[in-house]
């Protein structure tokens, strides 16, 4: 069940599960370039990662401000996952959530956000 959140903390949320998928792809990518001895690639995928590390960044902040955490990634099945997050409110209480995403969804989330870039 979702809580009632703003708009604008929802896609906070969405964007850093995005980012940080992102982020885990393209370092993969930057190993695999160093290995092959691909310098233009290395650079490419270098340039790409900064750009996410930056607006990791400002999410995280913006998260932190909120009281909002976002727990690790739970597996449902073969083709959906969900992420568990809580956010502590100011009367001292946590509201909790999760956003479950399609396995294919989130891919093409992550392409279109790389494409962005």
């Amino acid at each position: 069940m979702k809580p009632v959140i703003s708009k604008e903390l929802e896609n906070a949320i969405h964007e850093k599960i995005i980012i940080d998928l992102c982020i885990h792809a393209m370092e993969t990518k930057l190993t695999k370039a160093e290995s092959n001895k691909e310098p233009e690639l290395v650079e490419y995928y270098e340039g790409k990662l900064k750009k996410l590390f930056s607006i990791r960044k400002e999410l995280n902040d913006y998260l932190k401000k909120e009281n909002t955490k976002i727990q690790e990634v739970v597996v449902c099945d073969d083709m959906f996952v969900e992420y568990p997050y809580y956010i502590r409110t100011k009367e001292g209480g946590i509201k909790e959530g999760e956003a479950r995403y399609w396995k294919a969804a989130l891919k093409l989330h992550m392409k279109n956000k790389l494409e962005g870039l």
